[in-house]
């Protein structure tokens, strides 16, 4: 079975019905509205992938951010930009007791692998074309 390729459209969408709920969960024992290292108190099951944002392959996608308002990669407020790094890259998770929707990569150094996590909060998702491409149709 293919992995489900999501676009801001649908993650924006996808992303608000557990919203409307209001659940209190584990999930949000930490805040991340922003990228954390994966918390040491959170377990790999309470996590499912439903999905990804790569829609090219992992050498092909670009490392440019996408800061227009001047945030940076750890900024609670920085845009979640699925055609810039490091959205591009992410797989789409949920949490399994409440269904927020969480984004997950790996960031590589050069001497280690730290496991990262933001939560997808539905009015930091946009629609943005890489420099040079013409607009999302």
């Amino acid at each position: 079975m293919a992995m489900m390729v999501y676009d801001a459209e649908r993650l924006v969408r996808e992303a608000q019905e557990p919203l409307a709920h209001n659940l209190a969960c584990v999930c949000l024992e930490r805040d991340l509205t922003g990228w954390s290292g994966w918390p040491a108190t959170y377990h790999e099951d309470q996590f499912m992938r439903v999905g990804t944002l790569a829609q090219e392959l992992k050498d092909e996608s670009t490392l440019d951010e996408y800061h227009p308002a001047g945030t940076s990669y750890w900024s609670p407020h920085a845009p979640i930009a699925p055609r810039y790094y490091p959205y591009n890259q992410c797989g789409v998770w949920t949490c399994v007791t409440c269904g927020r929707f969480y984004l997950r990569h790996n960031d590589e150094g050069a001497y280690h692998l730290e496991r990262r996590i933001r939560r997808v909060l539905p009015e930091h998702v946009v629609e943005v074309p890489l420099s040079g491409d013409a607009p999302p149709a």
